[in-house]
């Protein structure tokens, strides 16, 4: 069973300073005089928590959780949007570390990154629906949907010397269409969707760029640098033509123009800048930093750093209801390495709930 914490947000101890922050939140835009962590749940069992997703068809928030190594606790966890009570479970013999979401099927993608595939899962009936599978257990890493043309893009980031892969899958036949691979090099990892403009930005781990492909023709078009060390994961903003990119051993957040891939502005968030989720709705960037255990909440208007919120011991990914009025994170627990036994983290393996 899940175990909610029952550790108040802030303690007596902490008043004072609390009512200092309320002052200065006063003074700030709506959007973030309201930021605040509300709610965390620690789901152990089954633990091991990696991706997660609002799914508007369901309702639900999804969360792939891997459990202990060598376990059968793998799932896909179903929780309810405000309680974060766990409502449903869906076991994976294979585990599951990334996770998307179709808004329009409500179908979900996970990669298998041990045995190198993608399900598709139908959270209605519980169970999987499809497989994907592509060569000798690729390494996949993230996948993301065009609900529009029904089209999944999973990067393999292909590291030990292997080449990076690109699927594209058809969510229709649960097929796989083709796979890009030329000039992606190395560990391209983060993938991040131009939908009207027919492209698809891949984050180059080891090279510090972002690279181009040009989806009609399946090839990389150009490649510039991402603004910092260890570009990991990406985001497009449509509205303004920018991308959003993390760079995880330099800890910041990159503002590059998607046009002429210039720099427009790098923002320091903290240690392992890790995932970026943008919330139109609410004006706002919001940032896991894996090392710093933390979330930043960016002004996508100013660029402007708001708030720094401590969710978990390693923040993971994040998510946002359909009103964009909260984010969802998942937050990974120490690590003891392989063949020790687990560390008793009571920040780890849970998921935070920020009011925005």
């Amino acid at each position: 069973m899940a175990r909610i914490l029952s550790t108040p947000i802030l303690s007596r101890r902490h008043a004072l300073g609390a009512m200092a922050g309320l002052f200065a939140a006063a003074h700030l835009p709506p959007a973030f005089a309201a930021a605040a962590v509300e709610q965390k749940i620690r789901l152990s069992p089954p633990g091991g928590l990696y991706e997660l997703v609002f799914n508007r068809a369901t309702g639900l928030v999804h969360v792939a959780a891997v459990g202990p190594r060598g376990g059968d606790q793998a799932a896909i966890l179903a929780l309810d949007p405000g309680t974060l009570e766990v409502k449903g479970s869906i076991p994976m013999a294979d585990p599951a570390f990334g996770l998307a979401v179709n808004d329009r099927t409500g179908l979900l993608y996970t990669t298998n990154t041990r045995t190198g595939s993608v399900s598709i899962i139908d959270p209605r009936e519980g169970r999987i629906v499809g497989s994907v599978v592509h060569g000798e257990k690729a390494h996949l890493r993230q996948a993301v949907v065009d609900p529009a043309a029904n089209r999944i893009y999973v990067s393999a980031p292909g590291f030990q010397g292997a080449p990076s892969q690109v699927w594209v899958i058809d969510g229709a036949t649960h097929k796989l269409l083709s796979v890009i691979e030329e000039g992606l090099g190395e560990a391209a990892t983060g993938l991040t969707l131009d939908a009207a403009g027919n492209r698809l930005f891949v984050t180059r781990l080891m090279a510090n760029e972002v690279a181009e492909i040009d989806l009609s023709s399946g090839k990389v078009a150009r490649s510039f640098a991402s603004g910092g060390e260890s570009a990991v994961n990406a985001a497009y903003e449509a509205a303004n033509q920018r991308l959003f990119v993390t760079n995880q051993k330099s800890g910041n957040l990159a503002v590059l123009d998607a046009t002429s891939g210039a720099v427009l502005k790098s923002i320091e968030t903290g240690a392992g800048a890790l995932s970026i989720a943008l919330n139109p709705a609410k004006g706002l960037v919001l940032i896991a930093n894996r090392g710093a255990g933390t979330v930043s909440v960016i002004d996508a208007g100013t660029l402007e750093l708001r708030n720094s919120l401590a969710t978990g011991t390693h923040p993971n990914t994040i998510a946002f209801n359909a009103e964009g009025s909260i984010a969802y994170v998942t937050n990974k627990a120490k690590s003891a390495g392989r063949g020790q036994p687990p560390i008793d983290d009571p920040n780890g393996d849970t998921v935070s709930l920020i009011r925005l």
